[in-house]
């Protein structure tokens, strides 16, 4: 199992092979991009069970609604994650409280200063050490 949390702060940048609306402007269509690339990462990699966290309340409503009432910005990036959810695995998306993303929030401020489009950590850093303490202390 894999478990997918946190924000691509990804503004101003354009994806090739997505086709995908390529200008993230709020912070709805960065939590769902996030989303789209995570479980793309997670189909790819071979994971048949992926936990799906967000603390985006819109998001997480959006994507739990079967039909999208309206023209957005977002619907076509929304109907491709549904369409995601559908292939063969299971996939839980739930939303959580954003008190409880600290760790996630320190992970995404690191990567926009750092400029890092991907980064796989083997071990956290102190300080992220530290938050990781705190949030299985406050659950």
């Amino acid at each position: 199992m894999v478990i997918l949390s946190g924000l691509a702060a990804l503004l101003g940048t354009t994806t090739e092979t997505d086709n995908v609306g390529a200008l993230i402007l709020s912070v709805l269509e960065g939590e769902l991009f996030a989303i789209y690339k995570g479980l793309l990462l997670a189909w790819e990699a071979g994971f048949k069970e992926v936990y799906c966290e967000t603390d985006c309340y819109e998001a997480y409503v959006l994507l739990k609604d079967s039909n999208i009432p309206f023209y957005s910005e977002e619907s076509v990036l929304i109907s491709r994650i549904q369409n995601i959810l559908l292939w063969p695995w299971r996939v839980e998306l739930n939303l959580f409280q954003r008190t409880a993303n600290r760790v996630a929030d320190a992970m995404v401020k690191h990567a926009t200063i750092h400029v890092v489009h991907y980064t796989e950590w083997l071990l956290p850093w102190d300080d992220l050490r530290e938050l990781i303490n705190l949030d299985v202390a406050i659950s």
